[in-house]
């Protein structure tokens, strides 16, 4: 159900939009790739014929360049929201920097970014926004990661909110209950498990049929390990 249509997504140069990138190729999208970097995205984009965007959507001014440049290639039908980050530490021990950097990349990206293509898509009554949260923001428990729970379920909260606000947009929250089975993750955890992880191309299906749906719609998807 998205053939033809144009979806942006964020953090192009990122492990989840490894998987993210081809799944929307396959499902027929013309495919807008945005990253701070070019070069991160750069060979992704090649092996889809996306066109790129750099920018830097902590800052609202880059945020909203990026959606007229959506218009203009588009109109844009869908975003999906790879940009975030993780930090783990004891709150105590936590400092205000590591407070402004885990919601800046959490929630201060997506909410330029909604700022910024939210009218576009109201004024068609018609558009799709995804954001990746965290299992924390589920289940409401992060011992050890209290300001990144703070971060994802703030963005979580962003996200339900604006269902219904925005007239004919649809929101997504998806939440990975735990791991996934990245390139960076295998490095940093060599002695770990990853068949007990989760497979970011599952997390890529889940944005593809949320982003097409009829008949309904999903607002919150967690994500879990196998079994």
């Amino acid at each position: 159900m998205l053939q033809g249509k144009t979806v942006l997504v964020t953090g192009a140069g990122g492990a989840l939009a490894r998987a993210v990138v081809p799944a929307f190729h396959r499902a027929g999208a013309r495919l807008l790739l945005s990253d701070p970097r070019l070069e991160r995205m750069a060979e992704r984009a090649e092996a889809v014929g996306a066109k790129t965007f750099v920018a830097d959507l902590t800052r609202l001014e880059e945020a909203q360049a990026l959606a007229q440049f959506a218009e203009r290639e588009g109109p844009l039908y869908g975003v999906v929201h790879t940009v975030g980050g993780f930090a783990a530490g004891r709150f105590l021990d936590s400092d205000p920097g590591l407070y402004d950097w885990l919601l800046d990349l959490n929630l201060r990206t997506a909410y330029n970014l909604l700022k910024a293509v939210l009218p576009y898509m109201e004024a068609r009554r018609e558009g799709f926004f995804a954001a990746i949260a965290a299992g924390p923001a589920w289940t409401g428990v992060g011992p050890g990661r209290a300001l990144y729970t703070m971060a994802k379920t703030a963005l979580a909260s962003l996200l339900k909110s604006l269902q219904g606000e925005v007239e004919g947009v649809r929101f997504l929250v998806v939440y990975p209950m735990g791991t996934l089975d990245t390139e960076q993750n295998r490095r940093a955890m060599p002695e770990a498990d990853p068949s007990r992880w989760i497979r970011p191309g599952l997390i890529a299906e889940a944005l593809v049929l949320a982003a097409g749906a009829e008949g309904g719609r999903f607002l919150e998807i967690p994500v879990y390990p196998p079994l």
